[in-house]
């Protein structure tokens, strides 16, 4: 599948692009508000319909096929907010029952025929929490947040298609947690396929600075690794390329078969 035209380039994309598809995602948006303005999944479904039935668009949408990502941003934002885990995984219920409307909206109201939506990744291996540990290891508390957050989709999804006609949940957690949690991943060995799992290629100087961080002087506050591609995580929360490219491949083979039924 090539990539999607994104929604707000729509106007200027050619024919051949906009049959691809569209992408309606925003960056840092969640399946509820995230406090930066960013389009929820609700306003993201918006748009589709308002699209779908606007003149000229009815035509290209005939497969029905959508694809949910959630990442986490609602953990996250919940988590500043409140400052901690525990307020982050507090609010798993409250997010879960969310995404199970949205996705019973995409299929009744929106008429899509096939649903891919991700699971979590063990969030708790991500840079921001393994650095607070040297990179030597990954959060046990916000790792069973995202087990709960999975185990509480799962249990949606299979009230809401009990057969699986519709919906199918990509399991992200397992190929991550493959590479994330195996100990043979992170040793500094020149056989693996991942110098490093845990450290990010693009490092900053401080916990709460960002890659990309520049001081007054222009001065970079980080550092960059000399080759991404031997990195699973590029900054604090982001995976490299060539992570997505190891971990596709092990799904690549269910979606095929999800979506030729």
């Amino acid at each position: 599948m090539r990539t999607p035209v994104a929604y707000k380039a729509r106007r200027r994309a050619s024919r051949e692009t906009l049959a691809r598809g569209m992408n309606f995602a925003v960056g840092g948006a969640g399946v509820l508000d995230t406090g930066n303005f960013q389009r929820n999944i609700s306003a993201q479904i918006d748009l589709f319909q308002t699209m779908h039935h606007s003149p000229g668009c009815r035509a290209g949408s005939g497969k029905r096929t959508a694809l949910v990502v959630v990442s986490g941003n609602d953990y996250a934002y919940a988590a500043d907010k409140d400052n901690g885990t525990s307020a982050a995984i507090a609010y798993i219920p409250t997010v879960v029952r969310e995404l199970g409307g949205q996705l019973r909206r995409l299929r009744d109201e929106a008429g899509m025929r096939r649903v891919v939506v991700t699971n979590l990744h063990p969030m708790g291996c991500t840079p921001t929490f393994t650095r607070l540990l040297n990179y030597t290891g990954c959060d046990p508390l916000a790792n069973a947040g995202a087990a709960q957050h999975n185990a509480a989709l799962r249990s949606v999804l299979g009230a809401l298609d009990p057969n699986n006609r519709t919906f199918l949940l990509l399991d992200v957690h397992t190929p991550f947690a493959a590479f994330l949690l195996n100990d043979d991943n992170n040793g500094d060995s020149d056989n693996k396929k991942f110098k490093s799992t845990l450290r990010p290629c693009c490092e900053s100087f401080r916990p709460d600075g960002y890659c990309g961080e520049e001081d007054e002087n222009g001065t970079r506050q980080y550092t960059l690794c000399d080759d991404p591609g031997r990195y699973f995580y590029w900054d604090d929360v982001h995976p490299t390329q060539a992570a997505w490219v190891a971990v596709a491949g092990t799904f690549r083979a269910a979606v095929k078969s999800f979506l030729s039924t």
